[in-house]
Protein backbone atom coordinates (compact mmCIF):
# COMPACT_ATOMS: atom_id res chain seq x y z
CA UNK A 1 0.00 0.00 0.00
CA UNK A 2 1.38 3.51 -0.93
CA UNK A 3 0.04 6.85 1.04
CA UNK A 4 1.35 9.93 -1.66
CA UNK A 5 1.91 12.91 0.14
CA UNK A 6 2.99 16.33 -1.52
CA UNK A 7 3.38 14.61 -4.90
CA UNK A 8 3.50 17.17 -7.94
CA UNK A 9 3.93 16.22 -11.47
CA UNK A 10 6.59 17.99 -13.35
CA UNK A 11 4.72 20.62 -14.69
CA UNK A 12 2.96 21.48 -11.56
CA UNK A 13 6.97 21.78 -10.43
CA UNK A 14 8.07 23.87 -13.44
CA UNK A 15 5.02 26.55 -12.00
CA UNK A 16 6.54 26.82 -8.80
CA UNK A 17 10.23 27.85 -9.67
CA UNK A 18 9.53 31.22 -8.64
CA UNK A 19 8.48 29.91 -4.44
CA UNK A 20 11.27 27.39 -4.56
CA UNK A 21 13.74 29.42 -5.17
CA UNK A 22 15.00 30.96 -1.99
CA UNK A 23 18.22 31.64 -2.15
CA UNK A 24 21.03 32.95 -4.80
CA UNK A 25 24.07 34.06 -4.97
CA UNK A 26 25.68 35.98 -8.04
CA UNK A 27 29.42 36.07 -8.50
CA UNK A 28 30.84 39.34 -10.61
CA UNK A 29 32.30 38.31 -13.94
CA UNK A 30 35.70 39.25 -14.84
CA UNK A 31 38.13 38.49 -18.03
CA UNK A 32 40.53 36.72 -18.37
CA UNK A 33 42.48 33.59 -20.20
CA UNK A 34 40.83 31.49 -22.17
CA UNK A 35 37.43 33.53 -21.53
CA UNK A 36 38.88 37.17 -22.64
CA UNK A 37 37.13 37.02 -25.76
CA UNK A 38 33.88 35.35 -24.37
CA UNK A 39 30.91 37.65 -22.76
CA UNK A 40 30.56 37.25 -19.28
CA UNK A 41 27.98 34.33 -18.84
CA UNK A 42 25.70 32.93 -16.52
CA UNK A 43 25.92 29.30 -15.04
CA UNK A 44 22.65 28.31 -13.29
CA UNK A 45 23.45 26.08 -10.69
CA UNK A 46 20.77 24.09 -8.46
CA UNK A 47 21.23 22.97 -5.10
CA UNK A 48 19.20 21.45 -2.35
CA UNK A 49 21.25 23.08 0.76
CA UNK A 50 20.46 26.36 1.04
CA UNK A 51 23.83 27.17 3.15
CA UNK A 52 26.08 25.55 0.18
CA UNK A 53 26.06 29.41 -1.53
CA UNK A 54 26.93 30.64 1.24
CA UNK A 55 29.66 28.63 2.19
CA UNK A 56 31.05 29.11 -1.37
CA UNK A 57 30.55 32.71 -0.96
CA UNK A 58 32.59 32.40 2.34
CA UNK A 59 35.55 30.28 0.80
CA UNK A 60 36.08 33.17 -1.96
CA UNK A 61 36.86 30.72 -4.40
CA UNK A 62 34.99 32.12 -7.47
CA UNK A 63 36.31 35.40 -6.41
CA UNK A 64 37.81 36.73 -10.06
CA UNK A 65 35.58 34.22 -12.04
CA UNK A 66 35.07 34.86 -15.56
CA UNK A 67 31.01 34.31 -15.44
CA UNK A 68 28.61 34.76 -12.90
CA UNK A 69 27.18 32.06 -11.38
CA UNK A 70 23.32 31.78 -9.77
CA UNK A 71 22.65 29.32 -7.63
CA UNK A 72 18.74 28.21 -7.09
CA UNK A 73 17.53 26.05 -4.05
CA UNK A 74 15.19 23.85 -5.19
CA UNK A 75 13.74 20.68 -3.05
CA UNK A 76 14.32 17.21 -4.21
CA UNK A 77 15.47 15.32 -6.98
CA UNK A 78 12.36 15.77 -8.75
CA UNK A 79 12.16 19.66 -8.88
CA UNK A 80 15.80 19.51 -10.12
CA UNK A 81 14.65 17.58 -12.91
CA UNK A 82 11.74 19.50 -13.96
CA UNK A 83 14.06 23.15 -14.03
CA UNK A 84 16.96 20.80 -15.57
CA UNK A 85 13.86 19.37 -18.61
CA UNK A 86 12.40 23.59 -18.56
CA UNK A 87 16.20 25.04 -19.15
CA UNK A 88 15.94 27.13 -16.02
CA UNK A 89 18.90 25.46 -14.43
CA UNK A 90 22.14 24.18 -16.33
CA UNK A 91 23.16 21.95 -13.51
CA UNK A 92 21.54 20.50 -11.11
CA UNK A 93 22.22 18.17 -7.57
CA UNK A 94 20.58 14.89 -6.94
CA UNK A 95 22.33 11.83 -5.83
CA UNK A 96 23.82 9.47 -8.23
CA UNK A 97 21.11 6.62 -8.89
CA UNK A 98 18.60 9.65 -9.40
CA UNK A 99 19.41 9.14 -13.76
CA UNK A 100 18.92 5.13 -13.03
CA UNK A 101 15.88 5.55 -11.98
CA UNK A 102 14.92 8.79 -14.94
CA UNK A 103 16.43 6.54 -17.61
CA UNK A 104 15.36 3.44 -16.42
CA UNK A 105 11.74 4.99 -16.52
CA UNK A 106 12.04 7.03 -20.09
CA UNK A 107 9.47 6.09 -22.63
CA UNK A 108 12.54 7.19 -25.84
CA UNK A 109 15.07 4.86 -25.15
CA UNK A 110 18.60 7.23 -24.45
CA UNK A 111 21.23 6.53 -26.70
CA UNK A 112 25.01 8.69 -26.69
CA UNK A 113 23.38 10.87 -29.02
CA UNK A 114 20.03 11.65 -27.66
CA UNK A 115 20.53 11.37 -23.82
CA UNK A 116 19.13 14.70 -22.45
CA UNK A 117 21.12 14.63 -18.73
CA UNK A 118 24.98 13.62 -17.90
CA UNK A 119 26.47 13.41 -14.40
CA UNK A 120 29.67 15.58 -14.85
CA UNK A 121 30.77 15.05 -11.04
CA UNK A 122 30.15 13.25 -7.77
CA UNK A 123 31.57 14.07 -4.40
CA UNK A 124 30.71 12.91 -0.76
CA UNK A 125 32.67 12.42 2.64
CA UNK A 126 35.23 10.43 2.40
CA UNK A 127 34.85 9.52 6.43
CA UNK A 128 32.90 6.19 6.45
CA UNK A 129 31.58 7.78 10.04
CA UNK A 130 29.37 10.05 8.51
CA UNK A 131 27.27 7.28 6.64
CA UNK A 132 25.70 8.95 3.72
CA UNK A 133 22.28 7.48 3.86
CA UNK A 134 20.37 5.33 6.20
CA UNK A 135 17.43 3.43 7.05
CA UNK A 136 16.29 3.59 10.74
CA UNK A 137 13.36 2.62 12.80
CA UNK A 138 11.77 3.89 15.90
CA UNK A 139 12.41 2.05 18.79
CA UNK A 140 8.54 1.39 20.02
CA UNK A 141 8.57 -0.53 16.18
CA UNK A 142 10.31 -3.18 17.95
CA UNK A 143 12.59 -4.01 14.98
CA UNK A 144 15.00 -6.27 15.66
CA UNK A 145 16.29 -7.71 12.01
CA UNK A 146 16.04 -6.10 8.75
CA UNK A 147 12.60 -8.68 8.54
CA UNK A 148 10.82 -7.50 10.82
CA UNK A 149 10.16 -4.61 8.65
CA UNK A 150 7.19 -6.44 7.54
CA UNK A 151 4.07 -4.25 7.97
CA UNK A 152 5.66 -1.42 8.86
CA UNK A 153 4.51 2.26 8.23
CA UNK A 154 8.01 3.48 5.75
CA UNK A 155 8.38 6.75 5.06
CA UNK A 156 10.54 7.40 1.84
CA UNK A 157 10.83 10.04 -0.92
CA UNK A 158 11.08 9.23 -4.63
CA UNK A 159 13.55 9.97 -7.37
CA UNK A 160 17.17 9.54 -5.72
CA UNK A 161 19.38 7.78 -3.42
CA UNK A 162 17.00 7.93 -0.49
CA UNK A 163 14.58 5.76 -2.69
CA UNK A 164 17.33 3.70 -3.74
CA UNK A 165 17.72 3.08 -0.34
CA UNK A 166 14.43 2.37 0.76
CA UNK A 167 13.99 0.04 -2.64
CA UNK A 168 17.66 -2.27 -1.52
CA UNK A 169 16.32 -2.21 2.39
CA UNK A 170 13.18 -3.78 1.24
CA UNK A 171 15.01 -6.11 -0.90
CA UNK A 172 17.62 -6.76 1.36
CA UNK A 173 14.81 -7.97 3.84
CA UNK A 174 13.22 -10.51 1.28
CA UNK A 175 9.95 -8.25 0.98
CA UNK A 176 7.95 -6.65 -1.50
CA UNK A 177 6.02 -3.47 -1.73
CA UNK A 178 2.98 -5.42 -0.64
CA UNK A 179 4.50 -6.62 2.70
CA UNK A 180 4.94 -2.75 3.91
CA UNK A 181 2.79 0.25 4.21
CA UNK A 182 4.63 2.68 2.43
CA UNK A 183 4.58 6.37 2.78
CA UNK A 184 5.50 8.46 -0.29
CA UNK A 185 6.47 12.29 0.65
CA UNK A 186 7.27 15.19 -1.50
CA UNK A 187 11.53 15.55 -0.19
CA UNK A 188 13.70 13.59 2.19
CA UNK A 189 13.37 16.82 5.11
CA UNK A 190 9.49 16.04 4.83
CA UNK A 191 10.14 12.46 5.55
CA UNK A 192 12.32 12.85 8.12
CA UNK A 193 10.11 15.21 9.85
CA UNK A 194 7.06 12.14 9.37
CA UNK A 195 9.22 9.92 11.56
CA UNK A 196 10.88 12.48 13.91
CA UNK A 197 6.74 12.97 14.99
CA UNK A 198 6.07 9.19 14.90
CA UNK A 199 3.99 8.87 12.02
CA UNK A 200 6.14 6.54 10.67
CA UNK A 201 7.83 3.58 12.02
CA UNK A 202 11.11 3.46 9.06
CA UNK A 203 12.67 5.68 7.34
CA UNK A 204 15.02 5.86 4.52
CA UNK A 205 17.27 8.78 3.87
CA UNK A 206 20.01 11.21 4.52
CA UNK A 207 21.04 10.94 8.24
CA UNK A 208 21.71 14.22 9.75
CA UNK A 209 17.34 15.23 9.93
CA UNK A 210 17.24 11.84 12.31
CA UNK A 211 20.57 11.78 14.06
CA UNK A 212 18.97 13.50 17.25
CA UNK A 213 15.94 10.70 17.74
CA UNK A 214 18.98 8.02 17.00
CA UNK A 215 21.38 9.95 19.97
CA UNK A 216 18.55 10.21 22.31
CA UNK A 217 17.75 6.49 21.90
CA UNK A 218 14.47 6.93 19.68
CA UNK A 219 15.38 5.40 17.35
CA UNK A 220 18.51 3.12 15.88
CA UNK A 221 20.16 2.71 12.37
CA UNK A 222 19.24 -0.94 10.42
CA UNK A 223 21.23 -0.64 7.50
CA UNK A 224 23.74 1.83 5.88
CA UNK A 225 24.09 2.66 2.13
CA UNK A 226 27.56 1.33 2.16
CA UNK A 227 26.28 -2.32 3.45
CA UNK A 228 24.18 -1.59 0.39
CA UNK A 229 26.86 -0.83 -1.85
CA UNK A 230 25.27 2.45 -3.01
CA UNK A 231 28.18 4.62 -3.95
CA UNK A 232 25.75 7.45 -2.33
CA UNK A 233 27.43 10.65 -3.98
CA UNK A 234 25.82 13.80 -4.67
CA UNK A 235 26.27 14.93 -8.33
CA UNK A 236 25.82 17.22 -10.36
CA UNK A 237 24.05 16.45 -13.88
CA UNK A 238 23.98 19.26 -16.34
CA UNK A 239 22.11 19.00 -19.82
CA UNK A 240 23.40 17.95 -22.59
CA UNK A 241 22.70 20.78 -24.78
CA UNK A 242 24.60 23.01 -22.15
CA UNK A 243 28.06 20.49 -22.22
CA UNK A 244 27.90 20.77 -26.43
CA UNK A 245 28.25 24.88 -25.82
CA UNK A 246 32.08 25.42 -26.02
CA UNK A 247 31.79 28.65 -23.57
CA UNK A 248 29.34 26.79 -20.70
CA UNK A 249 31.35 23.68 -21.02
CA UNK A 250 34.84 25.34 -20.37
CA UNK A 251 33.40 27.67 -17.61
CA UNK A 252 31.65 24.55 -16.07
CA UNK A 253 35.05 23.23 -16.02
CA UNK A 254 36.37 25.97 -14.21
CA UNK A 255 33.50 26.15 -11.65
CA UNK A 256 34.22 22.71 -10.47
CA UNK A 257 37.92 22.97 -10.16
CA UNK A 258 36.99 25.95 -7.76
CA UNK A 259 34.53 24.11 -6.00
CA UNK A 260 37.65 21.89 -5.76
CA UNK A 261 39.37 23.99 -3.61
CA UNK A 262 36.08 25.00 -1.48
CA UNK A 263 36.37 21.46 -0.45
CA UNK A 264 39.61 21.88 0.76
CA UNK A 265 38.98 25.64 2.39
CA UNK A 266 35.99 23.77 4.08
CA UNK A 267 37.94 20.62 5.75
CA UNK A 268 40.32 23.47 6.81
CA UNK A 269 37.52 25.93 8.63
CA UNK A 270 34.85 23.59 9.76
CA UNK A 271 33.99 26.33 12.62
CA UNK A 272 33.49 28.92 9.90
CA UNK A 273 31.01 26.57 8.21
CA UNK A 274 29.10 25.59 11.75
CA UNK A 275 28.86 29.03 12.31
CA UNK A 276 26.61 29.34 8.94
CA UNK A 277 24.57 26.56 10.11
CA UNK A 278 23.85 27.94 13.40
CA UNK A 279 23.34 31.86 12.13
CA UNK A 280 21.84 31.31 8.86
CA UNK A 281 20.24 28.12 8.54
CA UNK A 282 18.95 27.97 12.01
CA UNK A 283 20.05 24.70 13.08
CA UNK A 284 20.94 23.60 16.98
CA UNK A 285 24.01 23.84 17.73
CA UNK A 286 24.30 19.80 17.63
CA UNK A 287 22.85 19.69 14.71
CA UNK A 288 24.73 22.44 12.97
CA UNK A 289 28.08 20.86 14.30
CA UNK A 290 26.70 17.81 12.33
CA UNK A 291 26.06 19.36 9.37
CA UNK A 292 29.77 21.32 9.02
CA UNK A 293 31.27 17.52 9.77
CA UNK A 294 29.25 15.74 7.50
CA UNK A 295 29.27 17.50 4.73
CA UNK A 296 32.79 17.95 4.47
CA UNK A 297 33.33 16.33 0.82
CA UNK A 298 35.48 15.43 -2.40
CA UNK A 299 35.14 14.69 -5.50
CA UNK A 300 34.99 11.19 -6.98
CA UNK A 301 36.20 10.55 -10.41
CA UNK A 302 33.33 9.50 -12.55
CA UNK A 303 35.83 6.04 -13.69
CA UNK A 304 34.65 2.38 -14.78
CA UNK A 305 34.59 1.04 -11.17
CA UNK A 306 31.75 3.45 -10.54
CA UNK A 307 30.16 2.79 -13.75
CA UNK A 308 30.48 -0.62 -12.76
CA UNK A 309 28.80 -0.47 -9.18
CA UNK A 310 26.18 1.88 -10.79
CA UNK A 311 25.38 -0.86 -13.24
CA UNK A 312 24.70 -3.54 -10.87
CA UNK A 313 22.35 -0.95 -9.31
CA UNK A 314 20.00 -0.65 -12.15
CA UNK A 315 20.27 -4.55 -13.16
CA UNK A 316 18.95 -4.74 -9.54
CA UNK A 317 16.20 -2.22 -10.04
CA UNK A 318 15.36 -3.93 -13.31
CA UNK A 319 15.18 -7.45 -12.13
CA UNK A 320 12.91 -5.90 -8.95
CA UNK A 321 10.21 -4.23 -11.57
CA UNK A 322 11.43 -1.02 -10.10
CA UNK A 323 12.70 0.46 -13.43
CA UNK A 324 10.93 -0.59 -17.01
CA UNK A 325 13.66 -0.63 -19.15
CA UNK A 326 17.11 -2.52 -19.08
CA UNK A 327 19.31 0.34 -19.71
CA UNK A 328 23.24 1.13 -19.76
CA UNK A 329 24.61 3.66 -17.11
CA UNK A 330 27.95 4.33 -18.64
CA UNK A 331 25.52 6.57 -21.14
CA UNK A 332 24.65 8.87 -17.81
CA UNK A 333 27.99 9.56 -16.56
CA UNK A 334 30.33 11.76 -18.59
CA UNK A 335 34.38 11.95 -16.58
CA UNK A 336 35.25 15.05 -18.95
CA UNK A 337 35.95 17.52 -16.02
CA UNK A 338 37.58 14.93 -13.87
CA UNK A 339 41.11 16.19 -14.32
CA UNK A 340 39.78 19.90 -13.33
CA UNK A 341 37.35 18.27 -9.98
CA UNK A 342 39.62 15.31 -8.79
CA UNK A 343 42.34 16.24 -6.43
CA UNK A 344 45.39 14.04 -6.53
CA UNK A 345 45.20 11.47 -3.91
Amino acid sequence: MTISFTHRTHMRTRKRFTALIVASLFVSAGSSGAFAEEEPLTLQIGTQDAAWPLIVEASHVLDGAPYKVKWAVLTGPAAQLSALYSKVLDVGLMGDTSLIIEQGNARVPWTPETAPLQIIAGWRNPDSSYPPIVTVVRKEAEVKSLTDLRGKTWGYNFGGFNYLQYVLSYNKAGLKPKDIQSVKFGDGNVSASAFNAGQVAVYSGGYGPVKEAVDKGDARIVIKSDELDIPALSVFTARTDVLRDPAKSRALGDFLGRLKNSWAWWAQNVPAVEKIYLEKMKQSPARAKFSAENGRSVFYPLDKSLVAREQRIADTLYRSGDIKNEIKVDLEFNPVYDGQAVAAR
